[in-house]
């Protein structure tokens, strides 16, 4: 009978993460480096190589494996039906694009070394998907969620997440035997066939349709199980039985997939899946935030403790290596995918650099006992460490692609003039390319209404096209200009900065050429507000976030919008602001108010 662990013996691990864990999070962002990084460095540090403080245990793998399924339902509350419709131009095109060509090409690599071609492709496929939670960080720091390069990187992330279920089904299931496919077709046989022996390709097929029974279990709970348990919890208003259950939900969840022969992750996901589709997401994301970042520095912290430090440092230049190849590999085949899915080339060339970096997934599946035993050591630390290189240097390299992303739209200005005035159909003219004037673009390309879009300003010219959005360059107040663009045919016009001396001046003019045009603003002031409301501009005060929502509402009402788009648009655009910051998942806009004032 095994010795049982004393409570002095199971709590000194705990203690030693946790105390290292808070000051890698410290350090990290003194440092402004992924916390990631910072983790994997601590568990290097108190590891068996270095200060040997802990050593691997069943406490130290329970608690790693406890993050990794946290991470797992916090990713599946971020998958939505909606969401999947919204970007499955991306999803069916851009995103496996983006995966496979860097995925195969390193499984490829692998396999040429020795490595055998089912773990191969297990940990290649992990490679060649990039950081939700560095990527998020970057989008949030710079406020780019809601432009074209945010919401396809998103949609890119949001596809990777789901392929990492399947692919951490996948490594979890190659078993021992000689060949890891083998492996494989014996678990899903042993379960479903009474031992009788399947192909691998019936293996895989029939986890496949196991996981989408599972997917729309998960959705079906969500609606006529959770959703009710949820409201009722919040009637009691009692908060400590919402987190309570929350916590219930995604441990039986977790628990009962494990049951049943799948992993404890797919559980996990199809819990934050189920309760995605609920009303009460936000909530849930607020009360299990604290134990997903808890939980998950275990994990990362258990991965360094995992590193043999000797065998990494006798490969350092491969290490060193490695990473490079993974930045400049990624970047070169992201590229490559956006411009065969139509992106301009500054887009692409952000789009790549920012999707270039290793990611928290490759190092779950580098965990799995089927990879460890079928990697070398030295291998198998290079990789982790080449992995975590890649994370460091990730906001660095995506700087570096929004600089020359910029420089292209200089050289390409012309052409994307061209493109972008080339409008047949009546469109909406948008002056400035402020947050409000980006915000009214992203909703006009929502509903499919044509724009054209003025900057005048140079810099916010170049970064407005290096975010992906066709604009013009010029001086919106030059009416030859207005009119060449299309102004004598436009539905509305929107400015996007409130300069009420230009808008005074010209306000004659547009009034005697163009009677029936409709002007739209969004202001900071009563002051501002009275004054445009006297010159015929429709002006709204911008209260709610994203900031000229209110003006947005109006807009695509004036245009016939239904209002039930309206509203479900502005209740996505107000998740979409709130993803990346837990800070602004509190935030709300009053949807009904906006409406009624719009109306």
């Amino acid at each position: 009978m095994a010795a049982e662990l004393t409570p002095v013996e199971a709590l000194v691990p705990a203690i030693t993460l946790l105390g290292f864990g808070a000051a890698a999070a410290l350090a990290s962002k003194a440092l402004r480096l992924s916390p990631i990084v910072g983790y994997l460095i601590a568990g290097i540090l108190i590891g068996p190589s270095v200060l040997g403080l802990i050593q691997e245990s069943s406490a130290t793998h329970l608690l790693a494996e406890l993050g990794v399924v946290f991470l797992l339902f916090d990713i599946g509350m971020h998958v939505s039906l909606r969401e999947l419709n919204e970007s499955r131009r991306d999803l069916l095109r851009l995103a496996p694009m983006h995966l496979f060509f860097t995925g195969l090409i390193a499984a490829a690599a692998l396999a040429m070394i020795g490595v055998d071609w089912a773990i191969a492709l297990a940990v290649g496929l992990s490679l060649g998907l990039s950081s939700t939670a560095v990527v998020a960080r970057i989008l949030t720091e710079r406020e780019q969620n809601s432009c074209p390069i945010g919401r396809s990187a998103t949609h890119v992330l949001i596809f990777q997440d789901i392929v990492a279920i399947f692919l951490m089904i996948f490594a979890s299931s190659l078993g021992d035997s000689e060949v890891g496919a083998q492996g494989l077709a014996g678990l899903v046989s042993d379960y479903l066939l009474g031992g009788a022996s399947v192909p691998l390709y019936a293996a895989l097929g029939l986890s496949v349709v196991q996981t989408v029974i599972a997917f729309c279990a998960a959705l079906l709970a969500g609606k006529y199980l959770i959703n009710p348990v949820f409201r009722t919890l919040v009637a009691t208003r009692n908060a400590e039985a919402f987190t309570a259950f929350t916590l219930l939900l995604v441990l039986a969840a977790a628990c009962a997939t494990a049951i049943i022969g799948l992993s404890l992750t797919l559980g996990a996901f199809l819990a934050g899946l189920a309760v995605s589709g609920t009303p009460f997401r936000h909530q849930v994301q607020t009360e299990m935030g604290p134990f997903r970042g808890l939980l998950l520095s275990f994990f990362f912290i258990s991965v360094g403790l995992s590193i043999d430090v000797p065998a990494l440092l006798s490969h350092l230049p491969l290490v060193i290596l490695s990473a490079a190849g993974i930045l400049v590999m990624k970047t070169a085949l992201g590229y490559v995918a956006a411009r065969l899915n139509k992106w301009s080339v500054p887009g692409a060339t952000q789009m790549a650099f920012l999707l270039a970096q290793g990611s928290e997934f490759t190092l779950v599946v580098l965990s799995l006992g089927a990879i460890v035993a079928g990697l070398s050591s030295g291998l198998m630390s290079s990789i982790v460490a080449a992995v975590a290189l890649s994370l460091a240097l990730a906001p660095t390299w995506a700087a570096l692609g929004v600089r020359l992303s910029r420089k292209l739209a200089e050289r390409s200005k012309t052409a994307i003039e061209t493109s972008a005035t080339s409008i047949s159909d009546r469109p909406v003219i948008v002056i400035g390319m402020s947050s409000a004037g980006r915000l009214a673009i992203d909703a006009l390309v929502d509903h499919d209404i044509p724009y054209i879009a003025l900057e005048g300003d140079p810099d916010r010219f170049l970064a407005a096209v290096a975010d992906g959005y066709k604009v013009s360059f010029g001086d919106a107040s030059n009416m030859k200009l207005v009119e060449a663009v299309g102004g004598s045919n436009a539905r509305a016009v929107v400015l996007g900065f409130a300069r009420y001396e230009v808008s005074r001046e010209v306000t004659p003019t547009i009034t005697r050429r163009f009677p029936d045009l409709k002007r739209f603003v969004a202001v900071d002031s009563r002051l501002d507000l009275e004054r445009y409301l006297d010159i015929g501009v429709r002006a709204h005060l911008a209260g709610g976030q994203p900031k000229g929502i209110e003006m947005v509402a109006d807009i695509l009402l004036t245009l016939d919008v239904p209002e039930p788009e309206v509203r479900e648009w502005m209740e996505e655009e107000a998740e979409r602001f709130a993803i990346g910051d837990s800070s602004r998942v509190e935030e709300k806009i009053d949807v009904e108010e906006i409406i009624d004032e719009a109306a």
